[in-house]
């Protein structure tokens, strides 16, 4: 199967973390087609992928991510080949999965005498897909990973990464103050949640925090227009330098939520969702990566820390580590997780070009 298809098959079927079976189906597809008898293919963390590429035994891999989930959007691209369904990859996992398979194609055809094991990741976006996906590969001896995310923030033909943390930790929060219900009426008798929240807001918001972003962006509560709501959660997004910052963070968040209720009653609550420790990328990868940039003629921008959360932290963690920014901009600029947002397929060989060409000259 042609890569652009591939792209253009995985785009119109798009689905949510965990819930990637028609995805996982067109991979496994598309993956034993090539009937490559070197290429060992298996299911992984439920709905994802892995294939195998060892030519030499015993020796070490490198591993490539790409992440195949896609998001609870309405495309709003009147793309010929736009979502059939109610999601929509609007953060380019579509792309990511098939510059991941011309990668495997180029490796193939070429002959490379390197091992690669390459992922194909179900649940980014929400539930840390790559958490499971490390428990089941623990047995592989991985010696670095790569991985790389696309965005119309950067020009096409622009690659962007940094030394150290590339993309932040995130920790997902909800925060739940509980009052006491009664009739709208006879207000003072009950303890108002959403006051207790409001009040909450005005005063967490004028904080203010070093290398950090703390917002809530989805709010919850209240069981009709004239009762006192008895229970009303916040639900937000803390972003990070470091998981020890998100930690003084939440500290906070208690002593501010602490000080509301012991003034206008009420309890509260905290809990915390998917946590994405930072991407770290590794500084020898960085500087070859940027060695081979320069002497591609390829546009190399050093961006600096960004507030993206990413899953692919959990990796980083635990291998030396690249990622980098793929600009796929050429003039309009929606951002990620935008309904119009949709790379031209143009972008797909271009940077399986870009990943085929370091891999195969990388010596570490």
């Amino acid at each position: 199967m042609d890569s652009i298809e591939l792209r253009h098959i995985l785009h119109q079927n798009p689905e949510t973390s965990f819930r990637e079976f028609e995805t996982q189906k067109i991979l496994l597809s598309a993956l034993k087609d090539l009937k490559d008898e070197r290429l060992k293919i298996y299911k992984i963390a439920g709905t994802g992928v892995i294939a195998l590429y060892e030519p030499k035994k015993g020796e070490p891999f490198i591993l490539y991510r790409s992440d195949i989930d896609g998001l609870p959007i309405e495309e709003e691209t009147d793309w010929e080949f736009a979502s059939k369904n109610s999601n929509m990859h609007a953060c380019g996992h579509d792309v990511h999965m098939s510059i991941a398979y011309e990668l495997i194609k180029k490796i193939l055809s070429s002959n490379i005498e390197k091992n690669f094991v390459f992922i194909f990741q179900p649940g980014e976006e929400t539930g840390a897909g790559a958490r499971y996906v490390l428990d089941e590969i623990e047995e592989l001896d991985i010696k670095l990973a790569l991985a790389l995310h696309v965005t119309d923030e950067y020009d096409f033909k622009t690659i962007a990464t940094t030394k150290g943390v590339l993309f932040a930790s995130a920790t997902e929060i909800d925060l739940t103050f509980s009052g006491k219900a009664s009739h709208v009426a006879f207000y003072k008798s009950g303890i108002d949640s959403i006051y207790l929240a409001s009040k909450f807001l005005t005063e967490f918001y004028n904080l203010t925090f070093d290398k950090a972003i703390a917002r809530f962006g989805k709010i919850e509560g209240g069981n009709a227009r004239n009762i006192v709501s008895p229970q009303t959660t916040l639900m937000g997004s803390i972003r990070s330098e470091s998981l020890k910052i998100t930690e003084d963070i939440i500290t906070k968040i208690q002593e501010v939520a602490k000080s509301v209720v012991q003034k206008d009653g009420g309890e509260f609550s905290i809990s915390k969702g998917s946590i994405y420790p930072p991407v770290i990328v590794n500084d020898k990868l960085y500087e070859l990566f940027r060695e081979f940039a320069q002497k591609n003629d390829i546009q190399f921008i050093d961006c600096g820390m960004k507030y993206t959360g990413e899953d692919f932290g959990y990796f980083s963690q635990e291998y030396p580590s690249l990622m980098f920014w793929a600009g796929v901009s050429k003039g309009k600029k929606y951002g990620l997780h935008n309904p119009k947002f949709l790379p031209n397929d143009e972008v797909i060989p271009y940077y399986a070009d870009v990943v085929f060409n370091f891999l195969k000259e990388l010596e570490v």
